[in-house]
């Protein structure tokens, strides 16, 4: 008995020391697990620009680059939300509300306006918040003071980065020694605008050069303001720390090269893109410092230890294709070249230690360091519309003519193949196996159908860049406008909704009910009904919608959407109302009601007034991306953007008829309508 006692308590005390071993060794997995789970958590990180320009778009690249190579960055960017409200301020302070009440570790922004709409916003919650891509930090009215820890919010960091205004001017003094007369677009609503401008008027005084400025304080006003430029006798036009005009400066380009006017800015980028030279910060190295300093308060470093200095890793680019279509005495100048020099030499040498070359990747579309575009080899491309309507065809215009204005010539520089599927979505498709099989280089698409066909049928390692699409998004290319398939880009031509809107409320304030067709086949349709109706709604007006499958149909819906009590037509575009459109207004006009459209091509179909995006200019957008492209620049880099450029066209014999509420305003901007 006494023997199987002690068996027993043998077998017990087994079992213990079993039990308790392979409880220690689940203990030590579970460290080892947890150990693993706390290693992949990664910082939740909200970055906002103000809209998307090349300068901006470098300086949050250099952000994000920089973030993933210190490890902050999720191996799918998960933990990365980019915000982007393309200028429109009332969409920016809505989602400066949403990210300081959101769940971020960490706020960046990306310019001046970024950086106040933000700071407003994150004052009572007093998130970490580091800016950077701000001219002159010290008079936005955030709370900052001075440059020492203590003169600014204890939560709110970052860098300053003050235009090399002065330097630009000399430099353009240098090139040109007897110029007399230099014009300049800008925005009073922007102080970094103010500041830029400050020190021009002041080294331009010095200089004995004569400023002459013209105001926009919206991209849809910067066409006007630069073509009232260039009938006061400028000799050059200066683009400096302004996001509105740097926002159309592909256009201030483009007018002022029809008028043999160079442009300069300060941003050495745009040499690569017309401009006869830029001298500025490198804001590809400004987003690296950026994100050095979010790296430090990541660690646990608190924004109120930093100072708030100016940094300026300075470059010059210099376009000598441009120079040397000017005449003399416009030259190239000893110091200029020994600057050209300088940088070619020294790689572009970093400003700080902490830099190492492979960061320095800050211009992959051209070799600015040698003053020397990248040189472009032949190359094929390939051109494809939809259907050939007015809008396409103004788009294509302008595709060719950006590139044109890069210098390139078809036949020379590039084999060009154009296509058309007449609106037949089987030729469509067929079109896009031949261009996977060709090869091409480069892609160009007009329309949302023929995007979504080049994303489904030309191959991944085709580049695509889209044009007169109304949201890149919803047409299959992309999760954002910032997260998009690697091979492509472009750029939008949603119509503005929020402006007609407001046009029509303005013009007609007892308007109560408008209408409109759609095609429910049509992505882009369907879209702009949508965002139509809410704009409308934003103004107590309702939008009557009205469905059409075929063309067949539209006389029928026409005369259904006349019957339904409505003051007026507004006419959003797509591939099947616009070809008949016509009939449209002519039920309209049968009912006498008044005809709005988004297309400046209806007005000479019924329209009576038209807010209209730009598509020559859209065209010429995208023209510039294609060149970007092919210098080397990555399109899954470059966020897809909506053209601002808008025309404002009124018929003043049907405006009288209908007794439209014309304001002085109106009438300034407005272009009276001439048949055509």
């Amino acid at each position: 008995m006494r023997n199987l006692i002690k068996d027993l308590w043998l077998a017990v005390a087994l079992i213990l020391g079993a039990s308790l071993l392979l409880l220690m060794s689940d203990l030590e997995q579970r460290k080892g697990n947890k150990k693993t789970t706390e290693q992949k958590r990664y910082p939740s990180i909200a970055i906002m620009q103000i809209r998307s320009t090349p300068l901006l778009d470098n300086h949050v690249a250099g952000i994000t680059d920089r973030l993933q190579e210190l490890g902050f960055v999720a191996p799918d960017k998960s933990n990365i939300r980019m915000f982007n409200p393309q200028g429109d301020l009332a969409t920016a302070n809505t989602i400066a509300r949403e990210i300081v009440n959101g769940p971020y570790d960490l706020i960046l922004t990306s310019s001046t306006l970024s950086l106040q709409t933000v700071a407003k916003a994150n004052i009572t919650t007093g998130k970490k918040h580091v800016f950077g891509a701000v001219t002159d930090p010290y008079g936005t009215g955030v709370g900052i003071t001075g440059s020492l820890p203590n003169q600014h919010p204890p939560y709110l960091t970052g860098i300053g980065t003050f235009q090399p205004v002065k330097g630009a001017f000399q430099i353009l003094r240098e090139l040109q020694p007897t110029i007399k007369r230099v014009g300049v677009v800008w925005n009073p609503g922007e102080q970094c605008s103010e500041a830029c401008l400050n020190q021009a008027r002041k080294i331009c005084t010095e200089l004995g050069i004569t400023l002459v400025e013209a105001i926009a304080t919206n991209t849809s006003e910067v066409a006007e303001a630069a073509r009232s430029l260039m009938a006061k006798g400028i000799e050059a036009v200066w683009v400096g720390g302004d996001t509105v005009a740097m926002s159309s400066v592909s256009m201030i380009i483009n007018l002022a090269k029809q008028n043999g006017i160079p442009v300069f800015t300060n941003d050495p980028v745009d040499a690569s893109n017309g401009a006869l030279f830029g001298l500025g910060a490198n804001y590809y190295s400004v987003g690296v410092y950026t994100a050095n300093m979010a790296a430090e308060v990541l660690k646990g470093r608190s924004p109120a230890d930093f100072k708030i200095e100016n940094v300026i890793p300075e470059e010059l680019g210099v376009n000598k294709e441009v120079l040397a279509t000017l005449s003399k005495p416009w030259q190239m100048s000893t110091h200029v070249s020994e600057i050209l020099e300088k940088q070619a030499s020294s790689a572009k040498t970093a400003k700080m230690s902490n830099l190492n070359p492979a960061q320095d990747k800050n211009q992959p579309n051209s070799d600015m360091s040698s003053g020397k575009l990248q040189p472009i080899p032949h190359f094929k491309m390939r051109l494809v519309l939809y259907s050939e309507t007015e809008f396409a065809e103004r788009c294509r215009e302008g595709v060719m003519d950006g590139i044109k204005n890069g210098g390139l010539k078809e036949g020379k520089d590039f084999e060009l193949k154009f296509y058309n599927a007449q609106g037949d979505m089987s030729t469509l498709s067929s079109i896009m196996t031949t261009i996977k099989s060709d090869q091409a280089d480069m892609l160009v698409v007009i329309s949302t159908p023929a995007l979504q066909a080049a994303v489904r049928q030309a191959g991944v390692d085709t580049k695509i860049v889209f044009t007169g699409v109304g949201d890149g998004v919803k047409a299959g290319a992309g999760k954002s406008e910032s997260d998009h398939l690697p091979n492509v880009t472009g750029i939008t031509t949603r119509s503005p909704f929020a402006g007609m809107a407001a046009l029509i409320k303005e013009t007609l304030p007892s308007v109560k009910r408008v209408g409109t067709l759609f095609t429910p086949a049509e992505i882009n349709s369907v879209l702009y009904m949508e965002w139509f109706k809410e704009a409308l709604k934003s103004h107590g007006i309702e939008l009557m919608a009205i469905p059409v499958t075929s063309s067949s149909e539209i006389t029928q819906a026409a005369t259904e959407l006349c019957r339904n009590n409505i003051q007026l037509v507004c006419q959003i575009v797509d591939n099947l109302t616009r070809p008949g459109f016509a009939l449209i207004a002519r039920k309209a006009s049968e009912n006498n009601l008044p005809v709005y459209v988004f297309d400046s091509a209806q007005m000479n179909e019924g329209g009576m007034v038209c807010l209209a995006r730009d598509y020559y200019d859209a065209g010429i957008e995208a023209g510039a991306l294609v060149l970007d492209i092919l210098r080397g620049k990555n399109p899954g880099n470059i966020p897809f953007r909506n053209t601002q450029n808008e025309k404002l066209i009124y018929n003043p014999e049907m405006a009288k008829k209908f007794q439209l509420t014309l304001s002085s305003e109106f009438v300034k901007k407005a272009v009276v309508f001439k048949i055509q």
